[in-house]
């Protein structure tokens, strides 16, 4: 008897140990560790690398909008909390376990916040100074400078020039006037003083764009656009964040992208004539054009994957784009993903992903301007 006795308390005993082990195992997060107010942001601090941040906004009838960040993966220990922080223009903070998986920040506020907040190891920075004031860290770059750089910025596309479209509703034209509008704050934000060539649904002729450039003596231009697929049986297979810069087409890629975008400066004339026309015009900004072009990949993908998730990275290339011919400063075009893919198509749709985009765009010039 006694040993049956025993026996089951060997037994209990054990399957208790499994239990907590699966229990501490399986459902361990990422614990919030603290919180402070410096410079103007909201700073989190957790006890790993952060996973993923996602972000939207609730309007309230009494004129405040609740600002809502929820941290995958992050978990709320008993006894913490957010601490009792006050800053001018914040109604209040908040922070709960929404989910076992899933911490949420809300944020009350009657300003406007932008969806700039930046993740990195184990912070989550969220800036409480918005509609174009921001910490001093973020202008390390241009107020260094002893002037502030120029940037032009070219919304692809416009008016009667729709540019891609897929399933109705994504149209090229309005994806690139959205992180143009985006990408402009981002950079205003840094201290750069920034023009657009177009900054709502209008038709701008092509050489126009880069004159416009050059009269506004700017430092860099950027052309935004969204790819396509040369033909819808190949929607799933092409995709992937490019950057062009001016030089004469090598790839078959990128002489199919080059063809599209100047299709409307071009028509009726076949491809060799068109390519080696521009390939005559502009050659001295080349390499400091690939330098940006590189910058800015680079900081395009690692902005996304790090806040998003995974994106594929179509390189940076030389092609013939007519609306980079005539630019007297270092000028790429940036393809933001193919409005044609099933995936990245919806992400051209999303607000927060746009954001990142001009997010990561801003950091590539950013860091050019700072090694140059």
């Amino acid at each position: 008897m006694e040993k049956t006795i025993l026996k089951n308390t060997i037994i209990k005993r054990v399957i208790l140990f499994i239990i907590l082990f699966l229990s501490t195992t399986l459902f361990a997060g990422n614990n919030f560790v603290k919180s402070e107010i410096r410079n103007g942001e909201l700073n989190l601090y957790f006890a790993s690398d952060i996973e993923k941040v996602t972000y939207f906004s609730l309007p309230e009838s009494d004129g405040i909008t609740k600002y809502v960040y929820d941290i995958h993966g992050g978990v709320l220990p008993t006894g913490k909390g957010i601490s009792k922080h006050s800053f001018r223009n914040i109604e209040s903070f908040r922070m709960g376990q929404n989910s076992p998986s899933k911490l949420r920040v809300i944020i009350r506020s009657k300003q406007k916040f932008a969806e700039n907040h930046v993740y990195s190891g184990k912070r989550l920075s969220i800036p409480l100074i918005h509609n174009g004031k921001t910490s001093t860290k973020r202008q390390n770059v241009v107020k260094s400078s002893k002037k502030a750089y120029i940037v032009v910025i070219d919304a692809g596309h416009g008016g009667k020039d729709n540019g891609a479209s897929c399933c109705k509703v994504k149209v090229e034209k309005k994806v690139t006037l959205s992180v143009s509008s985006k990408l402009k704050k981002r950079l205003e934000d840094k201290g750069f003083k920034v023009y657009m060539t177009r900054d709502d649904d209008s038709f701008v002729r092509l050489p126009n764009r880069t004159e416009f450039a050059n009269k506004k003596k700017a430092d860099i231009f950027i052309s935004i656009h969204a790819n396509a697929a040369p033909k819808e049986s190949l929607n799933s297979v092409f995709k992937g964040i490019e950057i062009y810069y001016l030089s004469p087409a090598k790839t078959d890629r990128a002489k199919e992208a080059a063809a599209k975008e100047n299709a409307v400066m071009f028509e009726g004339k076949d491809f060799y004539t068109t390519n080696e026309y521009l390939s005559l015009i502009s050659r001295e900004k080349i390499v400091e054009s690939h330098k940006l072009g590189l910058d800015i990949s680079k900081m395009m993908l690692s902005t996304v994957r790090n806040s998003f998730g995974p994106v594929s990275d179509g390189g940076v290339k030389p092609a013939n784009f007519w609306v980079l011919v005539g630019a007297q400063m270092p000028a790429v075009l940036v393809e933001t993903g193919y409005i044609t893919h099933p995936t990245e198509g919806g992400n051209l749709m999303n607000n927060y992903y746009k954001s990142l985009l001009a997010k990561g765009i801003a950091e590539g010039v950013e860091r050019y301007l700072k090694n140059k």
